[in-house]
């Protein structure tokens, strides 16, 4: 294979495209990375039909847990898989958080948030054999060659593709051509170290001990996340599903890792909470550092950086794991509609600036959590112990610490017309049960499908729509829907009846009574605001 000449990259990081020498391809897209955000991605271009590449340079799934928990939206994600309903047989609804002193005294609750998406609000997880469901639901489409052993090592790109050096299991090098690349590959990223990028930000110099256990014989408390708030031994201690069991713990000023080399040290640790060799087996150990870093760039051209790759943030509001799935999701379908040619190039632009708000605020939620949860000096320990029972239920502090379904938004992308306070553009569709002609009920994405959707609550949407907005749309492959209120039937194929009256009420809040709906249920444009199909850019400024 002949290589396109390597594209130079300039101090500000913006690529200059060559003329390609041959444009004959591999495949679609290349994935560089197979853990949570790889296989969102590589399942929704498989779904899709799209020839993807995975590159894993792993040849077994990683076998400890990293996230702890996943939410509402990660598991709609799930639902349009297929695999919600398998996956949350293996998990464990949460209770909230805690923090206790180890006197038994509780400082604060916080419950889980309400949801309104049609998945439980918040399950407790073990990732290994949940990132197992995830994987073996994505090896079924045909479109995909997964290619686990295999090392992505550089790239070039030119202006109508990339060209990937990899080296197979047995360490062969080889080259791969693609029209996009995902670079799905943590933070050490190497996608992202071809592509010139590096991340910005700090990373906390406290160092932590993370140990995994199988419980043995249960102990008062043991479902509970608590937070045990004490100066001295200050511990995360967290319930995992399937009989697993976390601690976090800090290590104190002068230790060092190779300080618990040996188990009966990891014990000492765990002591001042009552739990021995009675309570629970140890799976193993290790050390972590919080790093709040980022890119301040994810898009390299025809590359794009997500998850890990592009983002770093504190593991306190359970977000990290997540917030990749959700990058995943929201560039594998713009990827989708641009290899089928419905939409520009630019498109690729809007996905930093849609994920970069809410990847902010969960950061900004786990930084906050953090400081309520790391406070070392004495007298800060003693005022957060005394002053915290009292902010309980001000509705300020529990919403600034609290991730919750008004932040599933954005303001900056692919959409028509204003976004903000008082529009339903950028934000994400509540998900009720409804019913359709046949008299079948089940979840609005069940029953509504895939891809793009128009929905008219009470409404034909076409009567709202010049022919060509609903002919743009079509274009996109979106279907119409009515959606009536529970007064009504649903008469023909293209009408569901909503029973709770959730979706209508929601839109009314933003004088909406058509929504168009994107593949990740964000409103793309309202009735309120345009129906127009957006730009490439959305309503990002032009460049």
């Amino acid at each position: 294979m002949i290589h396109p000449e390597v594209v130079p990259i300039t101090e500000d990081k913006e690529f200059r495209m060559t003329r390609p020498e041959h444009t004959g391809y591999d495949a679609d897209v290349a994935i560089v990375g197979y853990g949570p955000s790889g296989v969102i991605a590589a399942t929704y271009l498989g779904m899709a039909g799209i020839s993807t590449v995975v590159l894993e340079k792993d040849k077994d799934l990683y076998s400890r847990a990293r996230a702890v928990t996943v939410n509402d939206w990660t598991l709609r994600i799930f639902q349009e898989f297929g695999v919600a309903e398998r996956v949350k047989q293996d998990m464990d609804p949460a209770r909230g958080m805690t923090w206790k002193t180890y006197t038994g005294q509780t400082v604060f609750h916080l419950d889980v948030y309400p949801g309104e998406l049609g998945q439980p609000p918040a399950m407790m997880i073990y990732q290994p054999d949940m990132e197992q469901e995830l994987r073996n639901n994505c090896a079924q489409h045909e479109s995909l060659d997964l290619r686990f052993g295999h090392a992505f090592t550089k790239l070039s790109q030119d202006s109508e593709g990339v060209t990937l050096t990899a080296t197979d299991a047995a360490d062969n090098p080889y080259d791969l051509r693609v029209k996009y690349v995902i670079g799905a590959d943590g933070g050490s990223s190497r996608v992202r170290e071809a592509a010139g990028y590096s991340l910005v930000g700090d990373t906390k110099p406290r160092r932590w001990l993370v140990i995994d256990g199988a419980v043995r014989k249960p102990w008062p408390g043991h479902d509970e996340l608590v937070f045990w708030s004490d100066q001295t031994w200050p511990v995360v201690d967290i319930p995992l599903a399937k009989g697993n069991h976390r601690w976090e713990i800090p290590l104190n000023d002068g230790e060092r890792d190779d300080d618990y080399e040996s188990e009966e040290r990891v014990w000492e640790r765990l002591a001042p909470l009552g739990i021995t060799e009675e309570n629970v087996t140890i799976k193993g150990w290790a050390f972590y550092s919080h790093h709040v870093r980022h890119l301040e760039k994810w898009r390299a051209g025809r590359v794009v950086m997500i998850g890990d790759a592009a983002h770093l943030m504190p593991p306190w509001a359970g977000q990290g794991m997540q917030s990749g799935i959700r990058d995943a999701q929201n560039i594998a379908w713009k990827i989708e509609a641009l290899v089928h040619g419905r939409v520009g190039e630019d498109i690729l632009d809007t996905v930093q600036s849609e994920r970069w708000m809410h990847v902010k605020e969960m950061t900004d939620i786990s930084l906050r959590l953090g400081r309520f949860i790391e406070m070392e000096k004495g007298w800060a320990v003693g005022l957060r112990n005394w002053l915290a029972p009292k902010l309980q239920n001000v509705k300020l502090v529990i919403e600034a610490l609290r991730p919750k379904n008004e932040t599933n938004r954005f303001v900056d992308g692919w959409a028509t017309g204003r976004t903000g306070r008082r529009s339903a553009v950028g934000r994400m569709i509540p998900q009720p049960q409804v019913t359709d002609a046949s008299g079948t009920t089940g979840l609005l994405d069940d029953l509504a499908g895939r891809g793009f959707l128009v929905f008219g609550l009470g409404t034909n949407p076409r009567h709202a729509m010049s022919p060509t907005q609903a002919q743009a749309w079509s274009a996109l492959g979106a279907r119409f829907l009515t959606v009536h209120p529970a007064t009504d039937t649903a008469t023909d194929p293209d009408s569901l009846v909503d029973h709770t009256g959730l979706l209508g009420d929601w839109a009314a809040k933003f004088d909406a009574r058509v929504l168009v709906v994107r593949p990740d249920r964000l409103v793309a444009a309202t009735d309120a605001t345009g129906l127009d199909v957006p730009a490439p850019r959305g309503n990002l400024k032009e460049k």
